[in-house]
């Protein structure tokens, strides 16, 4: 047996020079988020050098607008550009790439967040820091076929927004649950019933958002989600360190290992708050799209 191909090949030329622009947008705009978090800490423990590291962030800011407007500029003036930003003008789809970006950041947010917190805050070893987060995983795995089963049969919206609801009630036990006084595998608790949420909101909504734009441009839409997708890991884990590291700014494990664990613990707090509007926006974002949807 061989595999159909459906249409004749055609021979595409690759724009060396849009990805190397599309490159030093997204690296210089995560090492600006990077510095910016630096500055800020540096600001926090009074340090001398913390002007300094401010302007280098807003310099990066800078060259990654730059970069990323003169892309876009290029796109629309190529032929054959490396990505079509003509699929940015469905709303339905500009909604959904904005929730499925939002979503995957404070996934991976959660998966740097968590097993630092549980041992810098905690006092966990290595092997409990995994293990927290390893239920929520495997349940997620194994329910993300239930969302798309949902998603055929009672379409995108439904199952999308009440398993996203269900995700925030499992931020919302790790925020108000997790204290001091607190065991840690309540992390667990709250992380397992995101997962749950998660895992059948996330993949629903980048099916959500291909099927309102025409066949013609469903290799554009792929590859928008696919390179939003590895920012938005990035920026997850570089917004949860800048969360911890402003904790930490002042504070020694060797020095004070209660007053370290204390900070980490405020600075833990702090992160499940950031996350859980982020992912309000997330949830926002999707209502938005199915308002767009109906009036398209």
């Amino acid at each position: 047996m061989t595999i159909r191909q459906p249409r004749p090949t055609e021979h595409v030329h690759f724009h060396w020079a849009q990805l190397i622009l599309l490159i030093a947008g997204f690296v210089a705009f995560v090492f600006a988020l990077d510095r910016f978090g630096g500055a800020i800490t540096a600001l926090t423990a009074n340090e001398h050098n913390a002007i300094g590291m401010l302007l280098l962030a807003i310099g990066l800011l800078v060259v990654s607008v730059a970069a990323l407007v003169w892309f876009a500029v290029a796109s629309k003036r190529s032929s054959d550009p490396l990505i079509h930003m003509g699929v940015l003008r469905s709303v339905p789809f500009r909604w959904h790439l904005l929730a499925y970006v939002t979503l995957e950041g404070v996934t991976i947010g959660f998966g740097y967040l968590i097993p630092n917190l549980s041992q810098l805050g905690f006092d966990a070893t290595s092997t409990v820091a995994g293990l927290l987060i390893l239920p929520g995983a495997l349940l997620g795995a194994v329910l993300a076929p239930v969302g798309g089963a949902l998603l055929d049969r009672f379409g995108p919206m439904r199952p999308i927004l009440s398993t996203m609801a269900l995700a925030i009630v499992g931020i919302l036990l790790m925020l108000l649950l997790v204290r001091p006084s607190a065991s840690v595998w309540m992390i667990c608790v709250g992380y397992i019933a995101y997962m749950v949420g998660f895992s059948m909101a996330y993949p629903n909504t980048m099916t959500a958002g291909m099927s309102v734009i025409p066949a013609s441009m469903q290799p554009d839409g792929n590859a928008m989600f696919s390179t939003f997708q590895q920012l938005a890991g990035a920026v997850g884990t570089t917004v949860m360190s800048i969360c911890l590291g402003v904790a930490q700014a002042g504070h020694s494990i060797t020095a004070d290992k209660a007053a370290f664990a204390a900070a980490m613990q405020r600075g833990g707090h702090v992160a499940f708050i950031v996350l859980l509007v982020v992912f309000l926006g997330a949830f926002l974002a999707n209502i938005r799209a199915f308002a767009a949807r109906r009036t398209a």
